[in-house]
């Protein structure tokens, strides 16, 4: 085998290899997201449930300001878990095109990550036998 060809198959393979770890990181990623999406909003309703009784407890304009707060609480909550990743990536690209200098930084420090990051694997899976 010649030695453009054994690099062009190498660099095929760790093509491969890299889409697949992000593609499973993207599957994985949206799991975490999901779950904490649910345990924020289970929080957010525990919340609210626990200033309203407080403020029974309390005076009526006390009672007021908790119950108003509550309801907040819960309407964060339902938005929390209402919205999937789909709704959340909509909202980062309207955030971006408000915010195009960040959004730009941002993008910038997550590519550098995650270069970082398929280099030192595609380096460790030469080192390894």
């Amino acid at each position: 085998m010649t030695p453009l060809r054994t690099l062009t198959e190498s660099a095929s393979e760790l093509g491969k290899e890299a889409k697949e770890s992000v593609e499973q990181l993207g599957r994985s990623t949206g799991r975490k997201l999901d779950e904490a999406r649910q345990e924020t909003g289970a929080a957010l309703h525990t919340a609210a449930c626990s200033v309203r009784k407080t403020g029974r407890q309390g005076s009526d304009a006390i009672g007021d300001l908790a119950t108003s707060a509550a309801d907040r609480l819960d309407a964060t909550a339902s938005y929390v878990e209402d919205r999937d990743l789909h709704d959340a990536l909509a909202g980062l690209r309207r955030f971006g095109r408000r915010h195009l200098t960040g959004s730009l930084v941002a993008a910038a420090a997550v590519g550098f990550l995650a270069g970082t990051v398929l280099s030192r694997a595609a380096h460790s899976r030469r080192t390894d036998p």
